[in-house]
């Protein structure tokens, strides 16, 4: 699947269709659009903000792209291949609440440490508003700022805003959605209504 090719073969399918919540017709048209994105079969960090900059014309999703391209390119290589790219978008789309959170946590775990910190979610919502450029979309009062939005999210977690420095959340604690709000369970599933 890393050589350019203009199609799909049968086994490849068959296994993409297992491993992800996608039909064959999707996976294709999928591929197809990954291929015309990534003639050489991978998509580089450069490639995947152009991307994102076709959604977002309004923003900056410069950032955001970078980390969410950090969480497709599950192998750590600098690129990521049409099996991560859709294995990931099947999980971050389609996936139960439980494997989009888990999947998300690697978005957040900025340091990789196995957890989040105020600044790892900080850096992600800031970069999520950066992209869908504030003046376009309306925010309830409370959460106008980026930092207000991550102070409720912090919050949610039963965490103190006078302890952000010592705190962290697990990733026991980040899956554990029913405890959740609704609202701060959609701003964690940063792709939940892609596709």
């Amino acid at each position: 699947m890393g050589q350019k090719t203009s199609k799909l073969r049968k086994d490849d399918i068959s296994g993409l269709k297992q491993e992800t919540k996608f039909t064959t017709r999707e996976i294709q048209q999928w591929y197809k659009g990954f291929t015309r994105d990534a003639p050489s079969g991978r998509l580089t960090r450069e490639d995947f903000i152009k991307i994102h900059e076709q959604f977002y014309p309004f923003g900056d999703p410069t950032e955001f792209a970078t980390i969410s391209f950090d969480a497709f390119d599950v192998n750590q290589l600098g690129y990521i291949d049409f099996k991560d790219f859709i294995t990931s978008l099947s999980i971050a789309s389609r996936g139960s609440m439980s494997e989009k959170l888990k999947w998300a946590f690697r978005m957040y775990d900025r340091d990789r440490d196995g957890y989040i910190g105020y600044e790892d979610l900080s850096t992600v919502v800031k970069s999520i508003y950066k992209m869908i450029g504030t003046q376009c979309v309306r925010f309830r009062n409370e959460e106008i700022t980026a930092e207000s939005r991550v102070d409720r999210i912090w919050q949610a977690f039963s965490k103190r805003l006078e302890e952000k420095e010592t705190q962290n959340i697990s990733l026991a604690e980040f899956t554990d959605y029913k405890r959740l709000d609704p609202e701060v369970l959609s701003s964690l599933s940063v792709y939940n209504d892609l596709v």
